[in-house]
């Protein structure tokens, strides 16, 4: 036996919490996102406030009215609203983007511009 110490950076989501994260895979139900050291779904029903579908041939999401598209690599805020924690590897974590100032990055920063715009 050895005395040891450990070290260990650890993440837990917590139910409303926001956070920034990557787009990792666009599947038919939704976007995979990384947030840290683990992924959290974002539903196809909680991407958008638009009709979202997927476009295979091309692996993004596309809203119907918006034309909006969300693809791999993007960058997106998000809240946390389910966690579920089954032991080690079965943590399912479900996001939504579907209030103001969540979404895809860009998204919001045409959202500020046209609320400035409107102001003016």
């Amino acid at each position: 036996y050895h005395k040891t110490e450990f070290s260990a950076l650890v993440y837990l989501p917590v139910v409303g919490e926001l956070v920034e994260a990557e787009v990792v895979e666009i599947v038919d139900f939704g976007a995979f996102v990384r947030l840290g050291p683990m992924d959290g779904l974002v539903h196809i029903s909680q991407v958008t406030d638009d009709y979202i579908v997927r476009d295979r041939k091309q692996g993004i999401l596309v809203g119907k009215e918006t034309k909006r598209i969300l693809r791999e690599g993007d960058k997106v805020r998000a809240r946390v609203v389910t966690v579920s924690m089954k032991g080690s590897g079965t943590s399912k974590i479900g996001l939504s983007m579907r209030q103001p100032g969540l979404g895809k990055f860009e998204w919001i920063e045409e959202e500020k511009k046209g609320e400035e715009g409107s102001k003016g």
